[in-house]
């Protein structure tokens, strides 16, 4: 089955991974001045943390995702996979975490 999409030129793809990376950039700085103006929270406290790592990880394998979809190098359901895959863990955790809070077992008493 052929498909009606134009490829990408390669300078456009590189257009487009420059942007995303600045794109990528900007978050990070923004994130750590949140944390160095919270003051309360140490780097080190933040760079320790589970989920610091999971939102690298999930970071990471969306950007490579996309560049290798854009590239032709990935199909597009294996891409639409892959998305779905993390969107699934991330609602996963975010679920996971509410029933904990939610749960009066987890009630510390002040």
């Amino acid at each position: 089955m052929e498909s009606n999409v134009a490829p990408l030129s390669p300078q456009y793809i590189l257009y487009l991974g420059i942007l995303a990376t600045a794109g990528l950039v900007a978050c990070w700085v923004s994130f750590w001045q949140a944390v160095t103006k919270r003051g309360g929270q140490e780097i080190r406290g933040v760079l320790a943390s589970s989920g610091f790592f999971r939102t690298v990880a999930v970071m990471g394998v969306i950007a490579a995702a996309t560049v290798l979809s854009l590239a032709d190098r990935l199909p597009g359901q294996i891409t639409g996979a892959i998305l779905s895959g993390i969107v699934g863990y991330v609602l996963g955790q975010l679920h996971s975490r509410r029933n904990e809070d939610d749960d009066p077992q987890n009630l510390k008493p002040k």
